[in-house]
């Protein structure tokens, strides 16, 4: 059945056409921009990562070969040190978390009238006392 011209011609096919254009770009462009924007800042954050992790591989070689503004530190003994006290370094991290720094105008006394913790002095010639062993006894 053919269509004759004197029939009037529809737009149906056209409308949808176009608004599924328009929905489908949409779609695209608003998934599309946010995910590029993520790719830059993530691969600004590798780039940061790579770049501290630069920064710690050469610290860690020049303490190795004692070289360098901290030629004084020993690595191996301070983990030597802190096996003696029977914990790892993420245990000894955890039970004596960083202070923050103090800035230099800042009062030497705590204002809540805490005493700063004291360590007792050790005696002369005398090894640290290790924690109690965390084996149990049965």
């Amino acid at each position: 059945m053919a269509r004759t011209p004197t029939e009037t011609s529809s737009s149906f096919p056209a409308w949808v056409a176009l608004a599924s254009l328009g929905v489908a770009s949409w779609l695209w462009f608003a998934n599309a921009v946010p995910a590029a924007r993520e790719r830059t800042e993530l691969r600004a954050l590798a780039d940061h990562f790579e770049d501290l992790r630069r920064q710690y591989d050469a610290a860690i070689a020049e303490a190795r070969l004692a070289r360098g503004p901290n030629a004084h530190q020993d690595l191996q003994g301070l983990l030597v040190a802190i096996d003696r006290l029977g914990l790892t370094p993420a245990e000894l991290c955890a039970t004596f978390p960083e202070r923050p720094a103090q800035p230099t105008n800042a009062p030497e006394e705590p204002l809540d009238g805490a005493l700063p913790p004291v360590e007792p002095p050790a005696a002369p010639g005398a090894e640290p006392i290790a924690p109690p062993s965390r084996v149990k006894f049965q």
